[in-house]
């Protein structure tokens, strides 16, 4: 009798989370590009979290700040920020850090996708 319940449980289970894996947004088309960052105070980050800095997001038709914050860490991934580029606004992730190579020059960052 378990047997029979947990099969199509887990099946079902299954079906409900593939929506929310298959929804992920890698960009938005927006009109303008994000105001400046604000001045935060960064923290130290303790053992096992990672400080992500804050950043605008695109809510609504409009730019909303978020506020830095510490986060677990997660190994094997990189915290890649949102950014903007040809009208396009770039959510943030965190990716495999086998798959991204993070480039700082002049003040600007560039990411590159390795392979």
């Amino acid at each position: 009798m378990k047997t029979q319940l947990i099969a199509p449980l887990a099946v079902a289970l299954g079906f409900a989370a593939a929506p929310a894996m298959s929804a992920t947004i890698e960009y938005v088309e927006v009109q303008s590009p994000p105001p400046a960052l604000q001045v935060e105070t960064v923290q130290v980050a303790p053992a096992g979290q990672v400080w992500v800095p804050g950043y605008y997001d695109y809510k609504d038709g409009q730019y909303v700040w978020t506020a830095g914050h510490l986060e677990p860490q997660r190994e094997g991934y990189v915290y890649v920020a949102p950014r903007y580029e040809n009208g396009k606004y770039y959510v943030s992730r965190w990716d495999d850090d086998k798959k991204i190579k993070i480039k700082e020059k002049n003040g600007k960052i560039k990411i590159k996708e390795k392979g």
